[in-house]
């Protein structure tokens, strides 16, 4: 994704190459990290939606080489697998407290930092969204996965320059740096929605594959980022269920 923003530029050949590289670079990486594509094709419709009520609708940010560049679909189910493959890595869902934590206590110091510094009300008002989301959450580890890496994006897509996040929200007054503090929400509501959509039809599959209500502990490991129903079900011993 580095090299997909220094790339970045105008021109129709241009784009449609960076959106072929990232869609292929995303296929191979659910492909080796095992994340179920579905909800990765879940993600790229909701963000794709979300991206032109918020820019081309709202106006809250605007790209420099392009309405919506074509490399920022594919780019969003990237994203989404990034933190659903974090959130599968064991030795992170051991220390998942720990890493919670950390990611709230350096979220509030930089929305802290960037309300008092560059007056980023909006962001603040973002973040504190953010904050209640994580905390509240089943699967802290996704989402605090989720803000980390959304927010380096935006230090680095605004810093060279892809694109930038207007100073005064429209219809609202409120002030927001480039970007704000607490963009990574945007992140987290995808993540929330696409967990939603795709894990009714995946927790009925679920139950008909264990053949009964499924444990606690089952729920629990289908809902911390497991590629699948039947990877949710633990093996079994002869005699044991």
């Amino acid at each position: 994704m580095a090299a997909v923003l220094l790339l970045d530029g105008d021109g129709a050949p241009r784009q449609f190459a960076l959106g072929i590289a990232t869609a292929a670079f995303l296929a191979l990486f659910v492909r080796r990290t095992g994340v179920d594509p579905r909800p990765v094709l879940w993600a790229i419709l909701v963000a794709s939606t979300g991206e032109v009520v918020l820019s081309l609708g709202w106006g809250l940010y605007t790209y420099e080489h392009a309405l919506i560049p074509l490399y920022v679909p594919p780019g969003h189910g990237l994203f989404y697998s990034l933190a659903a493959a974090t959130a599968m890595q064991e030795p992170l869902r051991r220390h998942a407290k720990r890493i919670t934590q950390a990611v709230l206590v350096a979220g509030s110091l930089n929305a802290a930092i960037s309300t008092i510094f560059f007056n980023d009300t909006w962001g603040l008002l973002w973040w504190l969204g953010a904050l209640l989301l994580i905390t509240r959450s089943r699967n802290q580890l996704l989402l605090s996965a989720c803000f980390v890496y959304t927010i380096l994006l935006e230090w680095a897509g605004t810093a060279i320059g892809n694109w930038r996040w207007v100073a005064e929200v429209p219809f609202v007054g409120l002030h927001s740096a480039n970007p704000p503090a607490g963009v990574g929400i945007l992140y987290i509501l995808l993540d929330l929605i696409v967990m939603a959509i795709a894990s009714k039809p995946q927790l009925g599959l679920l139950r008909r594959e264990v053949g009964e209500r499924p444990s606690p502990r089952m729920l629990e490991a289908f809902r911390a980022g497991v590629t699948s129903p039947s990877d949710a079900i633990p093996s079994s011993t002869p005699g044991s269920r």
